[in-house]
């Protein structure tokens, strides 16, 4: 038994001892191994992963105070330093892209190529923004240097420029012609630049609005902004000067036929043509002007062939000729502005027989509004003892041109010399402002060609397109849909029209046919008397509307005015097609103190129909050039309700199927309404 014990206890011992001689645990070592190995690879990829990124963010920085280093040297002018800053600029951002490429191989760790994309962007916004502004520097620098090189203003470039009128008048025409050159030159590489900053737009635009880069986004918000400014001043620079150095008589010189258009004896252009002259313009520089009375012209030409002149002229002034003072009878001056210049070389030719007429690269028509306004700028004038003020002018000079002459014993064929030097004391005045002064006659200047009291027309294509662009030449606009357009011409009524109040109404109606009639209307009221300066009002007025509009009627339509047809028969309305559209016009007479309606009546085109059964009605209408204080009315019903209109009518008035508007035609006005 106690051998059986002593057996057990052995194997006993024998079990612990072998029990003690195995592996504690078999799954430690291979995890300590494989922790050290990832930490190892980690090491490994986080060193040139955090090198890499440290450098791309070392660089943009970089590439960052350069751009601003850059901004502040272009603001000094100091033009070539700010170029050599954005150059490297360039430069740093370029090698930023070309280290962040590095870091595409970590794609594959989370959230890394979304990141890297993110900074991508961020670098290409910064390369785009460099290269636009090393174009916008260097073809500003390329100007200035012309500038600089003039003899006394090479100082100015590295501090602030003086003036415009300063540097120009302190020019020899050659230094003149040399900046008029390195403009032209220069425009090729304004171009490139606009195109430039817009691409540098359009990357900052694209940057996404990620965690990652939205500080930096919004920490280039200011600079977007001034690349914004940038892209607007260089498109309004842009046509300056691809088209300014050949306007200012560069390379040759260029000659302006100077139109004084007399807005209280209205035609359809603005005004009656009063007066001509010439403007010849040499490299900046107003080698000479002359303005004379039309009649100098018109005078000599009636003894040579001329042609017939419109019906109305004819039958309602009783002129069989067709003179240079009547030219402007088409109410779109792209037309007019041919007969006048046609008119202008066959009259000069008479007037100056052996003598060529001058070359005309352009014409300039004016109202009086024009002069008054600039007046209010330069302040009074005084020729021979008469002042003149922005608000005495016109009056003035009618009396002077009318009367006063007769006085001060002016022979009859010199009273408009008054006029002429009058603008020409206008001009010299304005030449000398300072470029504060000159900013306050542009923006007169704007106003009046956006008003239609100045008008443009050139011969050369480019600026011709330009003028056209902005609305300053006179053309008629295309036809989009509905359109109306009352057109008067005063025809023997004195300087009657300031004295005249017009107010237009127009309403459309269904035909219960499916068609739809208008019915344009103009009501005058003639609140002047019988004086040297207003009588009755005698006007042909034509309403200009879509092509293919059949004429239905006209009310208030006159034979001839009450002296030449005391029984006051009804006239009848002509009826045509030109420019694009129909128009109808008659004559109408309106005694001092009466007011008075002509109506047109007409069946609309199908293409107005159609507008309208498709639910999108258009209609533009367009002011008379020179004109202004006119009322205008709509009622328009279409026979269903309206789901929108632009603009909007009085809330009062929703809910129906008629439009009701009321505003004036102080500007072209335009009307959208959904059906």
């Amino acid at each position: 038994m106690f051998g059986q014990k002593k057996h057990n206890l052995l194997q006993a011992r024998s079990f612990f001892r072998n029990r003690k001689k195995k592996k504690p645990v078999r799954w430690v070592r291979p995890t300590v191994i494989g922790f050290l190995l990832v930490l190892t690879a980690a090491f490994v990829i986080a060193l040139p992963f955090g090198l890499i990124a440290a450098r791309v963010y070392e660089l943009a920085s970089t590439g960052k105070n350069e751009m601003l280093a850059a901004q502040a040297s272009a603001e000094s002018l100091k033009v070539d330093e700010a170029i050599g800053h954005v150059e490297s600029a360039l430069q740093k951002f370029t090698t930023a892209g070309r280290e962040l490429d590095k870091l595409r191989v970590f794609s594959f760790i989370p959230d890394v190529a979304e990141l890297t994309a993110d900074v991508d962007s961020l670098l290409m916004t910064g390369q785009a923004v460099s290269k636009a502004l090393r174009q916008a520097l260097i073809a500003g620098r390329d100007i200035i240097a012309v500038v600089g090189e003039a003899e006394g203003l090479t100082g100015t470039i590295s501090g602030s420029l003086p003036s415009a009128t300063a540097i120009f008048r302190e020019m020899t025409p050659l230094q003149k012609r040399q900046v008029l050159g390195g403009i032209s030159d220069a425009a090729p590489q304004i171009k490139e630049a606009v195109a430039g900053v817009e691409n540098a737009i359009a990357a900052f635009d694209a940057i996404p609005d990620s965690d990652a880069v939205r500080s930096v986004k919004s920490s280039l918000l200011p600079m977007k902004d001034k690349l914004v400014r940038l892209r607007n001043t260089l498109k309004a620079v842009q046509p300056a000067a691809e088209i300014l150095p050949g306007v200012l008589g560069y390379p040759e010189e260029k000659n302006y036929l100077l139109i004084l258009l007399n807005d209280t004896e209205l035609r359809p252009t603005g005004g009656f043509l009063s007066m001509v002259g010439l403007a010849v313009i040499k490299d900046a520089e107003l080698a000479s002007v002359s303005v004379g009375d039309v009649y100098a012209l018109d005078g000599p030409a009636e003894a040579t062939p001329r042609p017939a002149p419109p019906e109305p002229i004819r039958k309602y002034i009783g002129i069989n000729r067709w003179f240079l003072r009547d030219a402007n009878w088409s109410p779109d001056f792209v037309t007019a502005a041919g007969v006048i210049e046609q008119f202008y070389i066959d009259e000069y030719a008479a007037a100056h027989p052996g003598e060529p007429a001058p070359r005309v690269d352009g014409i300039v028509t004016v109202t009086p509004r024009v002069a008054a306004d600039i007046l209010r700028l330069t302040g009074p004038l005084t020729i021979d003892d008469h002042r003149f003020d922005a608000d005495n002018l016109t009056d003035e000079l009618e009396f002077e041109v009318e009367k006063g002459y007769v006085e001060a014993g002016i022979p009859a064929e010199q009273r408009k010399n008054i006029v002429g030097r009058l603008f020409k004391e206008i001009i010299g005045r304005v030449s000398s402002f300072s470029l504060t002064q000159l900013v306050g006659v542009a923006d007169s200047v704007k106003r009046n060609l956006d008003g239609g009291s100045i008008l443009l027309h050139s011969s050369d294509e480019a600026l011709q397109q330009l003028i056209l662009r902005n609305d300053w030449g006179g053309k008629m606009r295309p036809v989009r849909g509905d359109y109306l357009s009352f057109i008067d011409a005063n025809l023997a009524s004195l300087k009657s029209d300031p004295m005249v109040s017009r107010s237009v109404h127009y309403s459309v109606s269904p035909d219960g046919r499916g068609g739809f009639i208008g019915k344009a209307a103009v009501t005058y009221e003639n609140r002047g008397k019988f004086t040297w300066k207003t009588t009755r009002y005698r006007t042909y007025t034509r309403a200009y509307v879509p092509a293919g509009s059949e004429f239905i009627g006209v009310a208030g339509a006159m034979e001839n005015d009450k002296l030449k047809d005391p029984a006051r028969r009804p006239g009848k309305a002509d009826a045509g097609t030109e420019l694009g559209r129909e128009y109808f016009g008659a004559f109408i007479s309106i005694e001092p103190g009466e007011k008075k309606t002509l109506e047109f009546t007409y069946k609309l085109p199908p293409t107005v129909s159609k507008l309208i059964g498709n639910g999108a009605y258009i209609l533009d209408i367009e002011k008379q050039p020179g004109t202004a204080g006119r009322g205008l009315t709509l009622d328009l019903d279409f026979g269903k309700k309206l789901s929108s209109a632009e603009p909007s009518e009085d809330p009062k008035e929703y809910g129906d199927t008629r439009f009701r508007y009321s505003t004036d035609l102080d500007i072209d006005r335009s009307f959208l309404i959904g059906l």
